[in-house]
């Protein structure tokens, strides 16, 4: 859906170039290898700790919420509507990232991939001390190895998307302001 759905926005912006299917599949990964990780350190940790998934679900809904209203976001048209506005980017935030502001995202995704990470080697090593190490002998070292390797393969696939498929690499071709209107894709002969 999420593939769905930036494909489709992509069609109606049109200083934007259209998504192939190469830059799908990339989008595609790097949003299942950031979010599969994401939820599966969450239920490891509440299978050990149930009820504290629901405190750390509102403090780090809480700082996410702060973080869109430091970012000044202006996109509805009432002060409440704007506040829900932002407590629905908090909830979608615990799990994934997207940009809400003007202006270069870098600086904010490495701000919020670092948070996340954190959070998640916390929650990692909770469930690995709170565990039965006899039932989960199986799959604990595997689990505590591959999530965090499936996160920074997410990271490395988005990195690989911005570097070569984001629609800004590949928009339509700026026209030199000196040339008349006209001539549309004429370039000025030295």
């Amino acid at each position: 859906m999420v593939v769905d759905y930036h494909r489709s926005l992509r069609s109606f912006l049109p200083d934007k170039a259209k998504q192939g299917w190469g830059s799908s599949l990339i989008y595609f990964l790097w949003n299942l290898l950031l979010i599969a990780p994401r939820v599966a350190t969450l239920a490891l940790f509440s299978s050990v700790l149930p009820g504290y998934i629901g405190a750390h679900f509102l403090l780090l809904w809480f700082v996410f919420v702060l973080w869109v209203w430091r970012q000044k976001t202006d996109f509805m048209d009432s002060v409440a509507g704007e506040w829900l506005y932002r407590a629905t980017v908090g909830l979608i935030w615990y799990f994934s990232w997207f940009n809400v502001a003007e202006g270069r995202t870098r600086g904010r995704s490495i701000i919020y991939h670092s948070f996340v990470t954190i959070d998640g080697v916390i929650l990692l090593v909770t469930w690995w001390c709170y565990r039965d190490p006899v039932q989960s002998e199986s799959y604990a070292l595997a689990l505590l190895i591959a999530l965090p390797l499936t996160y920074l393969l997410g990271l490395l696939f988005k990195a690989i998307y911005y570097c070569c498929f984001h629609p800004k690499l590949w928009g339509p071709p700026v026209r030199d302001p000196g040339l008349p209107d006209d001539l549309p894709d004429c370039r000025r002969v030295l």
